[in-house]
């Protein structure tokens, strides 16, 4: 019952535990959350939904050109929502000491080094119950067991989509299992400031793209109907 409650997919039989709670750092998560969902939500209401009311009239280039800063926004924002002020608010409920929830990808040079600083817990699960399975059970190479991780993560990530938006347009897995080249190609630039541009163009680029694409073929889909 406790490891449902945690924020961990990992289960281990005992976790480090913090001595109480602190009822200050509640108070400052909660308004840390509604000072983020405020500015998220003015962003939807004047630069998003203007644009999605209109995305009949609009080529995908103009839908793309209009969204993606806010979107991009918007993306940020949500991280911080879902994986600092929720994660964090529910360790210190349950008083889970273990906190390190992301590391600093924003620093990353290479994508595969932001596959493992962005998202720890599923990154530490997929690491033991696919990477790991898949060399030590049924022998598979290190860079098969990477692809199968990859494509793993990026059908599941899919099925999510499917299930939000209710249509099955394969943008999401498409520009996940795209960073297995992006992978190859920034090794070269690992560790340099050239790396981390060549990531930030990615990130910038990438994640308000899927999100104009999706937005954009239900709102086509909604108009039909």
């Amino acid at each position: 019952m406790y490891f449902l409650l945690v924020p961990t997919l990992v289960y281990e039989l005992e976790y480090p535990q913090t001595e109480k709670i602190r009822v200050h750092y509640i108070v400052e998560k909660t308004a840390s959350f509604l000072g983020a969902f405020f500015v998220m939500h003015t962003a939807v209401e004047l630069y998003v939904t203007p644009v999605v009311s209109d995305m009949g009239k609009l080529t995908g280039f103009e839908a793309v050109s209009l969204l993606i800063v806010p979107f991009g926004i918007c993306h940020m924002l949500l991280f911080f929502i879902m994986f600092d002020i929720v994660p964090n608010t529910c360790a210190e409920l349950t008083k889970f000491a273990d906190r390190e929830f992301y590391s600093d990808w924003w620093n990353s040079t290479t994508f595969d080094e932001y596959a493992r600083k962005w998202n720890k817990p599923v990154h530490e699960w997929l690491l033991r119950h696919v990477y790991l399975e898949g060399i030590n059970i049924y022998k598979i190479s290190k860079t098969q067991s990477t692809f199968l991780t990859f494509l793993f993560s990026a059908l599941l990530h899919e099925y999510f989509m499917a299930v939000i938006f209710r249509i099955f347009r394969p943008w999401l897995f498409t520009f996940q299992m795209t960073q297995l080249p992006l992978i190859w190609i920034g090794r070269f630039l690992k560790g340099t400031r050239g790396g981390n541009m060549f990531f930030w163009f990615g990130m910038i680029l990438g994640p308000p793209l899927i999100s104009v694409l999706y937005t954009r073929e239900w709102y086509l889909r909604q108009a039909l109907n």
